[in-house]
């Protein structure tokens, strides 16, 4: 893998600055000597019968496949927007 020189040795970083780079999360770990995988988490679910829920969950792992979630927008756009709006539906 070619290394890219995304940080400058004269810069101080913060850990506001990385989330501020208009890099891969990849690349940025790739800096320091890691790499970045993206793997489920097997965490406690409530028993809650909704089966639009099932639907969500199945709409977010596709969207999570195709498109980077490397800004903030994106993650907005991709992850939090279909839960507010399928909470919001909930509600009514």
């Amino acid at each position: 893998m070619l290394k890219l020189n995304l940080l400058r040795e004269d810069c101080s970083y913060t850990f506001r600055s990385y989330f501020e780079m208009s890099y891969e999360p990849d690349d940025i770990l790739a800096e320091f000597g890691y790499t970045f995988s993206r793997a489920a988490l097997a965490l406690p679910e409530a028993n809650y019968p909704h089966s639009n829920l099932v639907e969500l969950r199945r709409r977010l792992e596709t969207h999570l496949s195709l498109a980077s979630l490397s800004s903030e927008a994106a993650r907005r756009e991709v992850l939090v927007a279909p839960i507010l709006l399928e909470a919001a539906a909930l509600s009514h």
